[in-house]
């Protein structure tokens, strides 16, 4: 097969982030499997740098935008539907694909008219509810009344496929739009187990970040509430107070926690054993979740859990002993006392305690991380979603009349 694929993202190419590494993992997994693939990023080819001297740096024009960014947010993504369609079309010229896979994402529909014009099936990646996250977390922006919703409806019950990450997403872009269950389809995130591997850790990043040879808990990941950060404190200081070796290692950057969590380190003297690495490469992230002994995915209690996180998959390839929330598709991939510890959502005082037994207990966090290991290696690596990919797409081609024509 010949695939082409549509990503609408800003500034991710080179980000440790799920939404990122998904697609890169994936189809590089598809390539492998001896699938011609072409990845483009459309958002980039349209929102770089003007340089310095350039005119975002005028201060009249900044004013400007934050004074109007209320009501220019949202007609701006839909006005971007006319340069991707340009771009998109010449791609498909110059790749001649068999099909199109576009990253489902808010007013986005170009995608939608490029493949019904060249006669290409359409399969919609659906990793997030845009439409849902824009209204919950997005509220400072004027939305254009009902036109993003008739979008994502239209968009969804015209594409040939529509892959969710999770069966919880999968369930809601049913219920919303009334799509029918057989044009829906759900493939869960994964790991690569060559670059997550277990392995010795090193002392040279151990000096680097000021680690002892106390144990290290450890998170990867934006500092974002949703990621359970909130809870984070209350965790970090009942751990801190009981075991005086132990550090907290906080890999990644970006989110609102990150100041509260530094401010509780400083007022409660734990600077030097609370962590913040920063920014990381996604190529240097596996070397450093060697550095951690148990590692936290602790989500706080959602009422629309819909992530398939890529970090479980990746801590579990890593060998490591996760503590995690009994949450939507979580409870699926954990199995608890088994590959990790599962806690009920809301619950921190379970996490904590969880934590204290694995401190305690380290031949239970050696089978624990053991079994997670096989567990990724048996079901959960990119090459087990790249074949899911692969069938559902042979299907899909194979479907009377969604044969693709030759791209004129």
């Amino acid at each position: 097969m010949r695939i082409l694929y549509f990503n609408y993202l800003y500034d991710t190419r080179g980000a440790s982030l799920g939404s990122a590494i998904k697609p890169i993992e994936l189809f590089r997994a598809l390539q492998e499997r001896g699938h011609a693939v072409r990845l483009c990023w459309l958002k980039d080819e349209i929102s770089g740098s003007t340089g310095q001297g350039g005119r975002q740096g005028l201060p009249f024009r900044q004013a400007l935008k934050r004074r109007f960014a209320r009501f220019v947010h949202d007609p701006k993504l839909l006005a971007e539907n006319l340069v991707f369609a340009r771009r998109e079309e010449r791609q498909v010229r110059d790749f001649q694909p068999d099909l199109i896979v576009a990253r489902h994402d808010l007013y986005v529909e170009s995608f939608l008219h490029t493949a019904r014009k060249y006669a290409l099936p359409l399969v919609v990646e659906a990793d997030s509810p845009p439409l849902y996250e824009a209204m919950a977390f997005q509220k400072q922006y004027w939305r254009i009344a009902a036109l993003p919703r008739a979008i994502e409806r239209k968009v969804l019950s015209s594409a040939d496929l529509v892959i969710a990450q999770s069966r919880e997403l999968q369930d809601y872009f049913i219920r919303e739009h009334g799509l029918e269950p057989s044009r829906t389809a759900m493939v869960t995130n994964g790991a690569d187990p060559v670059l997550f591997q277990p392995q010795k850790r090193s002392a040279d990043l151990m000096g680097q970040f000021g680690l002892h040879q106390g144990p290290v808990l450890g998170f990867v990941g934006s500092m974002n509430v949703w990621h359970g950060l909130d809870n984070l404190v209350q965790i970090m200081r009942a751990i801190l107070e009981r075991h005086a070796n132990a550090q907290f290692l906080l890999v990644g950057a970006g989110g609102g926690a990150e100041e509260h969590i530094r401010r509780f380190a400083a007022e409660s003297g734990f600077t030097d054993r609370v962590v913040f690495t920063g920014y990381i490469p996604y190529e240097q992230i596996p070397q450093i979740v060697q550095l951690m002994d148990i590692v936290l995915a602790p989500y706080p209690d959602l009422p629309f859990f819909y992530y398939s996180p890529v970090k479980l998959f990746e801590y579990m390839a890593a060998g490591k002993p996760v503590v995690t929330t009994a949450i939507g598709q979580i409870e699926q991939v954990v199995r608890n006392n088994q590959t990790g510890l599962l806690c009920p959502a809301g619950r921190f005082d379970c996490i904590v305690q969880a934590l204290e037994e694995l401190l305690h207990n380290s031949n239970l966090r050696k089978r624990l991380g053991e079994n997670a290991r096989r567990e990724i290696e048996t079901r959960h690596t990119w090459q087990h979603k790249a074949a899911e990919w692969e069938s559902l797409c042979r299907q899909l081609l194979n479907r009377p009349g969604k044969q693709a024509d030759s791209v004129q």
